[in-house]
C-alpha cells in the first residue's frame, strides 16, 4: 500500500517550525508521523480511533506536561482541516526508541519499568483539573461482561472447552472485584503499553507518549498493559504510599483487564495463548 505525504513543509511552516523532514515509523494505525531533528509532525490517520485520539491527547498531553510529567510538550494542534483534512499535531522531539523496540537487558527493562512507575505517581498525584470545554478526554473503564468473549473463543476454535472452563472459574473469582469504588479517581494514561514509553538504548526512561486514551479513572487501569513479569518494578517506583490511591485488591482489576486483552489477540490469532497461569501466579503473590 502506498504511504501517503502530507504537505509536510506546509504543516511546518504554518505554525513557525521549518526544516528537513524525514517519515517515521509509526508503531499505531492512528497516525502518520514525520519529523525533523527538533519536533515530530503526527497526522490522524483515517482510523475510526484516530480523530479522537488526535483530540484526546490535545488534551490531556499539555496537562500532563505542565504537572511534570515526562511527555513530549505539545507545539501545535490543527484541527482546521485547510492543509490536510484530519487534525494534526507538532510535539517536541524526544530522540529515543520505544520500550517495546529497545534491546535491554533484564535489569535495564526492570529500571525503566521502574521509572515508569515513578511517573504514574506524579501523574496521578499532581493533576487535579484538566480543562475539558469540548469533551474530548475518554471516559477510561472496564469491559464488564467477559462471557461474550470466552463463548467466541469457543466458536472459532481457540479455546477448549476445557479452557473456557478455566477462565470462567477466573472470571468468577475476580468480578467481584471490578466493580469497587474504594479506589481514587485519577487523571489516568490509560494506554500504557511498552510501544508508549520512550527510553534511551541503556533503558533510561525519556518519556510517555501517547495520550489518546487519557482521562478520569481507576488509576490501576494504568498497569493492564505493564508485562506481569514487571510489575513488581512499575509498584516499586510507583511507592507504597500511592498505592494507597488503588484501593483494595488492585490485581485482580489489572488481571481482568489483561484476561480480556489476551482472549481478543486469542481471537485475532487463533494460536495466541491466553496464560492463565501467570495470571494465577500473580494473584496469589499480592
Amino acid at each position: 500500500m502506498r504511504f501517503e505525504i502530507d504537505p509536510v513543509d506546509a504543516m511546518l511552516g504554518a505554525h513557525g517550525f521549518s526544516g528537513p523532514w524525514t517519515v517515521l515509523n509509526a508503531t499505531g494505525l492512528a497516525n502518520r508521523i514525520y519529523a525533523t531533528d527538533s519536533v515530530v509532525v503526527r497526522v490522524a490517520t483515517d482510523h475510526p480511533d484516530a480523530v479522537p485520539d488526535a483530540r484526546t491527547e490535545s488534551v490531556a498531553a499539555p496537562v500532563a506536561h505542565e504537572a511534570g510529567v515526562r511527555t513530549p510538550r505539545l507545539l501545535a494542534f490543527d484541527d482546521s482541516r485547510v492543509l490536510v483534512n484530519r487534525p494534526f499535531s507538532i510535539w517536541e522531539r524526544v530522540h529515543g526508541e520505544t520500550l517495546g523496540s529497545a534491546r535491554l537487558t533484564a535489569l535495564q527493562r526492570k529500571t525503566a519499568w521502574y521509572e515508569v512507575g515513578q511517573e504514574l505517581a506524579v501523574l496521578h498525584s499532581r493533576v487535579r483539573v484538566c480543562p475539558d470545554p469540548c469533551g474530548y478526554l475518554d471516559t477510561p473503564g472496564y469491559q464488564l461482561d467477559l462471557v461474550p468473549t470466552v463463548e467466541r473463543l469457543v466458536e472459532i476454535g481457540a479455546a477448549s472447552p476445557e479452557l473456557a472452563r478455566e477462565i470462567f472459574l477466573l472470571i468468577e473469582d475476580l468480578a467481584p472485584h471490578v466493580s469497587v469504588t474504594d479506589h481514587e479517581r485519577c487523571f489516568v494514561h490509560n494506554d500504557l503499553h511498552a510501544m508508549n514509553v520512550m527510553c534511551t538504548r541503556a533503558g533510561a526512561l525519556l518519556a510517555l507518549i501517547d495520550w489518546g486514551d487519557a482521562g478520569w479513572g481507576d488509576p490501576a487501569l494504568e498497569f493492564a498493559a505493564v508485562p506481569l513479569q514487571m510489575m513488581s518494578a512499575v509498584f516499586e517506583g510507583y511507592g507504597a504510599a500511592n498505592r494507597i490511591r488503588l484501593g483494595s485488591f488492585p490485581e485482580a482489576r489489572i488481571v481482568w483487564t489483561q484476561l480480556h486483552d489476551a482472549m481478543d489477540a486469542a481471537i485475532d490469532e487463533p494460536r495466541t495463548p491466553v496464560p492463565l497461569t501467570s495470571f494465577w501466579q500473580f494473584l496469589n503473590t499480592r
